[in-house]
């Protein structure tokens, strides 16, 4: 007995990858993985360049409650921005993901509800938003955590184990097993520890597909460089900038990116290399904050215990919503968002902080070429920025420095791990072209029996 010219046999044991993504790119990251009749879902996000239908990535193919089960390997919005949008279609599907990542993506996501209403006004745009605060609720009802470590299955012939990923708090990559074979997916991974997250706890053997993230294959490190080099570096520039009377702006992610900071920089008072003085935070930052410290007994993790929020003369938070910081000498004002994008606080700190030739912008994180950091990186001493449409540009004469905390593996780690697994088959997702040509390149110089596919967008095919 046979469909189409597949014998039964055959078509129940092979294993299909789909990238449901646009474009090879970083962006609206979600996979479809189907082991036999068995189909999974790999992470839902939102691409955070593009509006509407363009920022979601293709379920035009996925039939009404086809899939068994999806897998969200962190909370970052360009892997879990439009959960609750595919849930829609696909209403008994359990998301399966870490507590953490749980609790991080819902806070997330609602705060992308509020973003996206402030859209429909501000761009005209009757589609947003894309999905509501009650979607975020009746999504999350079916999340399911797991901790990492423990085999659980789907169905009778999958078995699923989540790695911690190093990458944020509660990120994690999955082990797939099916009729003898295993897929790993790695999400985004750093092997290194962080302030508070502990490297990546993957397996080195015992892979046959590995399915690989490559944000920085086209970005290669400074072979001196280390992540403890790099925070004396970040915490001299402060105490020379405050030592002439200056202030500190140091942009940063509200998840994630504030915590490891935060954290860095109370070990460098704690070491007396930083004076101690408290840092201004506030808005998304807080929310999130909470969060990681809701979490500091449960998880692997540096400085076990340690609460953010509940140590003493650290924080600085405002009154009420929305407060602007004043602007005197003397501070370190850690600030979301991490781009300075336009209606945030680090772009209204910014307006009034440039001008000083005393203070210094801190970028510790990655900056968009389009946005008003990516603008400010880019000047000189004495060039206008327009950080704000609706505001005149503002002369920046402030010092601006660059620093690599990167929360990706550089393209050494990356290439190093697929070298030590050897995989029949390596499948190159979550990086720019340039990055993922030279991911391909390298793995066919050192592995040239492993097979390397870069998933064309749409395309199924098997990788059994």
């Amino acid at each position: 007995m046979s469909i189409g010219d597949c014998p039964v046999s055959y078509r129940l044991s092979t294993i299909q990858f789909q990238s449901l993504a646009r474009d090879v790119e970083i962006g609206a990251n979600s996979y479809l993985l189907s082991f036999g009749d068995t189909r999974v879902l790999i992470d839902s996000g939102m691409h955070p360049k593009r509006e509407g239908d363009e920022a979601i990535p293709d379920f035009s193919g996925i039939e009404f409650g086809s899939i068994d089960a999806a897998f969200l390997s962190h909370a970052h919005l360009d892997h879990s921005g439009t959960m609750p949008i595919i849930q829609r279609s696909q209403p008994d599907m359990p998301v399966f993901t870490t507590a953490p990542t749980a609790a991080l993506a819902e806070a997330l996501l609602h705060n992308s509800v509020n973003v996206m209403t402030s859209k429909r006004e501000e761009l005209k745009r009757t589609d947003y938003p894309l999905f509501t605060h009650r979607d975020v609720g009746r999504a999350t009802k079916n999340w399911t955590p797991r901790a990492p470590g423990r085999t659980f299955e789907i169905g009778d012939d999958v078995k699923c184990t989540l790695h911690e990923a190093g990458h944020i708090l509660g990120a994690t990559g999955t082990m797939f097993e099916y009729a003898g074979r295993t897929v790993f997916y790695t999400g985004d991974v750093h092997f290194e520890d962080q302030s508070i997250v502990c490297g990546a706890d993957f397996p080195d053997s015992g892979i046959d597909v590995l399915v690989t993230e490559c944000t920085r294959g086209d970005s290669p490190r400074a072979p001196e460089y280390t992540r403890q080099g790099e925070g004396e570096r970040l915490a001299d520039a402060i105490e020379t900038c405050l030592s002439r009377g200056g202030s500190v702006l140091v942009p940063l992610f509200a998840m994630g990116k504030t915590q490891e900071t935060l954290t860095l920089l109370r070990d460098f008072q704690n070491e007396g290399r930083l004076r101690p003085l408290p840092f201004h935070i506030g808005g998304l930052s807080v929310k999130m904050t909470t969060i990681y410290d809701r979490f500091a007994d449960r998880v692997r993790r540096k400085h076990p215990g340690m609460r953010l929020l509940r140590t003493e003369g650290l924080l600085q938070m405002p009154r009420r919503r929305g407060e602007m910081p004043e602007l005197g000498g003397g501070q370190v004002f850690t600030l979301s968002s991490g781009m300075m994008s336009e209606h945030t606080m680090s772009n209204r700190v910014a307006r009034g902080f440039v001008h000083n030739p005393k203070n210094l912008v801190a970028v510790v994180g990655y900056a968009d070429p389009a946005t008003p950091l990516a603008a400010l990186l880019r000047s000189e001493r004495g060039e206008e920025i327009e950080f704000d449409h609706r505001h005149d540009p503002v002369r920046r004469e402030c010092d601006v420095e660059r620093f690599d905390f990167s929360g990706h593996a550089p393209r050494s780690h990356l290439i190093d791990y697929v070298e030590r697994v050897r995989p029949k088959v390596a499948v190159l997702v979550h990086g720019d072209r340039p990055a993922v040509e030279w991911m391909r390149t390298e793995i066919g110089k050192r592995l040239p029996e492993t097979q390397v596919i870069v998933p064309t967008p749409g395309e199924a095919f098997d990788i059994s």
